[in-house]
């Protein structure tokens, strides 16, 4: 009765449009059950058959995760470089417990970053341990389908430095930026007693701009070390080939108590390049925090409840955010023409997402691929 294609496209299309919860995405499929466009997506001549909310409901919970997620992923590797990926994860807030779910446990994902393109390539659905984003991650290293290119950088926090992680992506030629932290205690102190055996650095770069995050300056200086008699850097037994040992300091002036703090951060790499590119890299880390913005403030992520199976509620927000963000990277900054009419101003993530609101025909060209 409820062909499952037509459930999850008017689910998607609802979503670019604003309907973030279950409730308002049946109330908005309720009132566009004739909407012309969808008549002429689906084939229909009068209208569509719309299940009740509860059945709505019952009907995402019940996806087949899997075969949704390579779907996903199938679709969006066309648009991805997969040369710069950024692995972290993220509590699924809205899968709380309260009430009558009481076997249901918190949930988590691991998403899987393009850091170039800003767009989520997979996902991997976790339970309520935060530890378990490494077997998961060590799971997906695996995949030949996301991960079978040689080259490719991989950032991450400094939960996945661990050794067999870091040692599989440099077996497999490819290239890692690791964190160190308190949970790698004896190597942190290793790469900052080797770093503090140069005279100096290998190559330096330091940002004189101020940078307003909030309502902080920032001042940024990385400084990188590097072997000039041998590719390695730091020889450790566990872990293979470090080649470069980087230092990032980091000074907030807090702009209303003048309020000064100053923090450092030491990571690892598998390969070497200078200060500059480094830097880069290491913020670019940091579009995974953008990514899960953009879920939270745009699909509504971190209130929604969805205590049973939130994981295809979650790959819809990701093909939402990630169909923004694609028209926002052929559009950067442009004055675009919604609806015939040109725009006064210059595009952003947020007014996509009020486009998509005020125009059907908007939302089906951000769609028109699918």
């Amino acid at each position: 009765i409820y062909p499952l294609s037509e459930v999850l496209f008017m689910a998607l299309f609802g979503l670019l449009k604003g309907k973030v919860t279950f409730e308002s995405l049946h109330d908005w499929m309720e009132l566009n059950a004739t909407n012309s466009i969808l008549l002429k997506l689906f084939s229909k001549e009068k209208s569509i058959a719309i299940p009740s909310e509860s059945t709505l409901h019952r009907i995402l919970v019940n996806v087949d995760n899997d075969k949704f997620e390579k779907i996903f992923r199938d679709y969006f590797k066309r648009f991805a470089s997969k040369k710069h990926i950024a692995v972290d994860g993220k509590w699924l807030n809205g899968s709380d417990v309260n009430g009558q779910y009481t076997e249901e446990k918190h949930k988590s994902i691991l998403n899987i970053l393009d850091k170039e393109k800003k767009i989520a390539i997979g996902h991997r659905f976790i339970g309520d341990d935060k530890k378990s984003e490494i077997p998961a991650f060590k799971e997906e290293l695996e995949n030949n389908e996301l991960f079978c290119d040689e080259g490719q950088i991989f950032s991450f926090d400094a939960l996945m430095t661990q050794s067999d992680i870091l040692n599989k992506i440099n077996s497999s030629k490819n290239y890692y930026i690791a964190k160190l932290k308190g949970n790698q205690k004896n190597l942190k102190a290793k790469a900052i007693q080797t770093a503090e055996t140069f005279v100096c650095a290998t190559s330096y770069h330091e940002e004189t701009d101020y940078k307003i995050e909030g309502n902080k300056y920032v001042e940024r200086k990385v400084e990188v070390f590097q072997s000039s008699g041998s590719n390695i850097v730091m020889f450790d037994s566990n872990f293979h080939n470090i080649q470069s040992i980087i230092k990032v300091t980091k000074k907030t002036t807090d702009l209303k108590t003048n309020k000064v703090k100053q923090t450092e951060q030491f990571l690892i790499a598998n390969f070497q390049t200078d200060a500059l590119e480094f830097s880069k890299m290491i913020l670019q880390h940091w579009r995974v925090e953008t990514y899960h913005y953009h879920l939270d403030m745009l699909t509504k992520e971190d209130s929604h409840i969805a205590y049973i199976n939130p994981f295809s509620i979650a790959i819809l927000r990701s093909f939402a955010i990630n169909l923004y963000q694609l028209f926002f990277n052929n559009h950067d900054g442009e004055k675009i023409i919604v609806d015939g009419v040109q725009t006064k101003k210059p595009l952003t993530m947020a007014r996509t997402k009020r486009y998509c609101e005020n125009s059907d025909q908007f939302t089906l060209d951000l769609l028109e691929p699918l």
